[in-house]
């Protein structure tokens, strides 16, 4: 029968241990929420972050500067990369600029024989880079956006990951981090693929963590989750938005801190990832209430506005 589950016996058991360990552990955590972990040592480590050029890339780069990490900046944009970079030196700093497309596995091969050449092995890679932009589903003139945002937001991590983690795995040391978004959490129009490719961030990064507790590894893994942040004027001009963008130095004070917490998948601010879990647990109707009251919409552009007009159905 496809009901019949399999060891039964041992399910139960299982079950009821589960059932008295809940309560404690909900405790626990808590309490360790309160406390708050002791935030890590990142002295001399070896940071390299993607699309540092600008935006919160760059901000990182400076905050972990601060806090006297090596920095390897990564962006396709040479001059805004050269910039960061230049900027951490003369402020007494280490860090090295490179050129590279993310999206290209050879580039990547590349771009991690020189980091640790230049500076040494990586000990914190975070994968940043992204193409935010949006549309509707079915404009016919964005197949090469879609296919873009995918190489760049989501298999670029996948492709740094991979070259750079069997390093981490045999010295049992490092720490993988991805700059997903809230728009995973939430099914916005305009932002499909965007949001498919951060949806698929969580996923992933869920997954290597998992096998990195399979195999007893140390390496470390995080998923941030930001809400909008202050970061480029164009895309702030396409939104409307309830609760205002968040301002950059903030934002990433938050990602840098849960970072160093070890923290395994938080948002900033942090309450909005617990506010969405609850919410995704209400009926349909609800959950649409909940997001037209605390709304985020996209600006349609002027080929979206004519498919909306062209399909627009009045209600009788």
């Amino acid at each position: 029968m496809f009901l019949r589950v399999s060891q039964p016996i041992s399910l139960i058991f299982e079950l009821l241990l589960f059932s008295i360990l809940l309560v404690p552990s909900i405790v626990q955590a808590g309490i360790q929420k309160l406390l708050r972990p002791k935030r890590k040592e990142v002295k001399g480590q070896v940071v390299l972050i993607t699309g540092a050029a600008r935006g919160i890339g760059r901000q990182l780069a400076l905050n972990f500067h601060k806090l006297g990490a090596k920095i390897a900046c990564v962006d396709i944009n040479e001059r805004g990369n050269n910039e960061t970079a230049q900027i951490i030196k003369e402020n007494g700093g280490i860090a090295r600029s490179y050129t590279t497309d993310v999206s290209s596995k050879d580039q990547i091969k590349i771009l991690h024989e020189s980091v640790r050449e230049d500076l040494g092995p990586v000990d914190i890679v975070i994968n940043n880079a992204g193409i935010v932009d949006g549309y509707l589903y079915i404009n016919p003139e964005k197949d090469e956006l879609i296919q873009k945002q995918f190489e760049v937001n989501l298999l670029s991590h996948f492709w740094m990951n991979r070259e750079i983690l069997p390093s981490m795995l045999t010295r049992n040391k490092g720490h993988i981090v991805a700059i997903s978004s809230m728009a995973s959490l939430v099914e916005e129009p305009g932002v499909s693929s965007y949001s498919a490719t951060k949806c698929g961030i969580n996923v992933s990064m869920g997954c290597l963590n998992n096998e990195l507790k399979m195999i007893n590894s140390s390496v470390l893994t995080t998923t941030v989750l930001p809400y909008f942040v202050q970061t480029n004027e164009d895309i702030t001009k396409q939104l409307i938005l309830r609760i205002p963008e968040i301002p950059i130095t903030i934002a990433c004070e938050s990602i840098v801190n849960g970072i160093l917490e070890n923290r395994r998948i938080f948002s900033v601010p942090e309450y909005l990832y617990f506010i969405m879990s609850l919410v995704g647990l209400l009926p349909d109707n609800l959950q649409s209430m909940i997001m037209n009251i605390f709304y985020t919409k996209l600006i349609p552009k002027k080929k979206d506005m004519e498919i909306i007009q062209k399909y627009y159905q009045i209600k009788k």
